[in-house]
């Protein structure tokens, strides 16, 4: 069971206010985030204290690129996730905000990752979400594509932009930026859905995307042409080294053709 305070308050709900004070803190997050976790893990959550809980979740992502901290993945990571296999403990509004939170949290945190894999798999669950918002241009629509219903995607279209800019970062690395240009036109595809200031920053997302892929076809092509001129300079020093001999198979006249010309000449 909860603890209870010395005026019979319920210890979570009296020291809530606080601790979501202090777990906005990045200097305290850590800490403040281990208690929380470990009071979900002991079940001290319950339905008396859970609202009150779930205030102090809601202050820890006030700021929510503040996850992609290297020195705090690993305690947002391991609080919102228990939270989010917890869900039965809170309110139907409150689990919709929890799975917002999966995405905002738990998903942003691995597109931080260097590792290749992982950070295609977590674009993929980003591109999902955005499929379920409508596109610019109804030809666009994927087949059979289902939309959130327009009241519910207010609350996940800050969380879907947090995710493209945590996956653009990433755009710097050759390994990550076929998996950036697919979600970021996946985004532009449906860039009515966000505010006018989000708006810019996709065009300009969008604008870099094209302006490294256009050079990296341009550099592509200088390869292959490079490639091409090797191996025709290859050839070529082989011809000219070869032993030129008779049509009709009689001996060597002598090594290469910078000997045979000056022999033509005194015949």
């Amino acid at each position: 069971a909860s603890g209870a305070a010395a005026d019979g308050v319920d210890e979570i709900t009296s020291a809530a206010p606080r601790l979501a004070q202090h777990i906005c803190s990045p200097k305290k997050f850590n800490r403040v985030a281990a208690m929380l976790y470990s009071l979900l893990e002991s079940g001290r959550v319950n339905a008396e204290n859970a609202s009150a809980f779930f205030s102090v979740l809601a202050a820890g992502v006030s700021t929510p690129r503040a996850c992609r901290a290297r020195e705090l993945r690993v305690a947002y990571r391991r609080l919102y996730l228990s939270a989010s296999l917890k869900e039965s403990l809170f309110g139907a509004e409150e689990r919709a905000m929890i799975d917002v939170w999966r995405l905002r949290v738990l998903v942003q945190i691995d597109l931080c990752t260097d590792d290749t894999f992982q950070f295609a798999g977590s674009v993929r669950k980003v591109i999902a979400k955005l499929e379920q918002l409508p596109c610019f241009y109804r030809a666009l629509e994927p087949a059979g594509a289902v939309h959130l219903p327009e009241a519910e995607r207010g609350r996940w279209i800050d969380a879907i932009f947090d995710c493209v800019d945590a996956a653009f970062e990433q755009h710097k690395h050759a390994w990550a930026r076929s998996s950036v240009d697919l979600l970021v036109k996946a985004a532009v595809e449906r860039r009515q859905n966000f505010s006018a200031p989000q708006q810019q920053v996709l065009q300009q997302w969008n604008a870099a995307c094209k302006g490294q892929k256009i050079q990296r076809q341009q550099q592509a092509a200088r390869d292959e042409r490079s490639k091409d001129l090797t191996s025709y300079e290859r050839k070529e020093k082989e011809w000219q080294s070869a032993d030129i001999t008779t049509s009709d198979g009689g001996g060597d006249l002598g090594g290469g053709i910078g000997n045979w010309l000056p022999e033509q000449n005194n015949n």
